[in-house]
């Protein structure tokens, strides 16, 4: 027997890590997009992950170069276009939406009128299964959904594409 709030605290806290490991997931969008960058005494950018003199760390994003074809007056020519990969790359934000705890229980209230749960015993008998007792059977059903990113990150995804769009001409 187990108390019945020890439960309900255990499967609330194993929600919560299972929802701040999202979460932590999330904060990698910013290594997986980005690059930190130092300036040093001579105004030179190097990369790293030293903050500078101010106490904080700036970010560069991540590029990568693609070359493009464009038809100019001497014919076609390519250009290089520098596209940070935070613009194609498809974004979503997953968050633990609904967790569905299902199982058979025992419930006893014990003499200080708490209350005790175990999982019920299976003691069905029939043709083809055995005197045997089986482990309770316990289902769990979690939903998570891809959520919208963060405004914040909307608008800096939307100065990337402005940048980007300024790049090929047309």
């Amino acid at each position: 027997m187990i108390n019945f709030n020890a439960l309900v605290s255990a499967v609330h806290l194993s929600v919560a890590k299972a929802n701040q490991a999202l979460q932590s997931e999330n904060q990698e969008l910013i290594n997986r997009f980005f690059d930190a960058v130092t300036e040093d005494d001579k105004g030179v950018l190097t990369s790293g992950e030293m903050p500078d003199n101010s106490g904080r760390t700036s970010y560069r994003p991540k590029y990568v170069t693609i070359e493009y074809p464009t038809e100019t007056p001497s014919g076609m020519e390519t250009l290089h276009i520098d596209v940070p990969l935070l613009t194609i790359v498809p974004m979503s934000s997953p968050r633990i939406s609904e967790v569905k705890f299902k199982a058979n229980l025992e419930v006893n209230v014990n003499e200080n009128d708490t209350l005790e749960v175990s999982f019920a015993k299976n003691n069905k008998k029939g043709l083809f299964k055995s005197d045997e007792v089986s482990n309770p059977v316990a289902e769990l059903e979690i939903t998570i959904n891809a959520d919208e990113p963060p405004e914040g990150l909307k608008k800096l995804i939307e100065g990337y594409e402005r940048a980007l769009r300024a790049q090929i001409p047309g």
